[in-house]
C-alpha cells in the first residue's frame, strides 16, 4: 500500500489529532524560532511511539502518513493544482487540461505501471 492508497484515514490511530499535526508541520514550515521545538516534540512523540512496540509503530506510520498528506497544502504541487483547478473554474482551459482529466491519467498511468509489476 501507498501513501497514496492511505489518505483519508482514521483519526483515532493517529498520535495527535490532525487539527494539532497540522499546527505543528505549520509551525515547522514557518521557520521562526518556534520551528525546532515543534520538530524536536514531534519526533520525541514519535520516537516514544515506537519504543512502546508494536502498537504505537502502527500509530506512529499513520501519523507520518497523516503528516505527508497535510503537508501536501503547503507544497509546490499544491499550489500548482489550485492554479490549475482556477484556470479551470475560469474557463481558461482546453478539455484536455482540465484537473480531474490531467491528475486521474495520471494516477492511472502510474497505478497500472505498480500493479503490473506487483503482479
Amino acid at each position: 500500500m501507498s501513501l497514496a492508497d492511505n489518505s483519508g484515514g482514521a483519526e483515532g490511530n493517529l498520535l495527535f489529532t490532525r487539527e494539532d499535526l497540522a499546527s505543528d508541520i505549520a509551525s515547522i514550515l514557518k521557520g521562526d524560532e518556534y520551528s525546532a521545538e515543534a520538530l524536536a516534540h514531534l519526533f520525541i512523540i514519535l520516537r516514544e511511539a515506537i519504543a512502546g512496540g508494536l502498537e504505537g509503530i502502527n500509530r506512529t506510520s499513520e501519523t507520518l502518513a497523516a503528516a505527508v498528506e497535510l503537508t501536501f497544502a503547503h507544497s509546490r504541487a499544491h499550489a500548482a493544482a489550485l492554479r490549475l483547478y482556477l484556470l479551470a473554474q475560469e474557463g481558461r482551459l482546453k478539455v484536455e487540461d482540465e484537473p480531474v482529466r490531467l491528475i486521474g491519467a495520471a494516477i492511472e498511468r502510474n497505478t497500472s505501471v505498480t500493479n503490473a509489476s506487483n503482479a
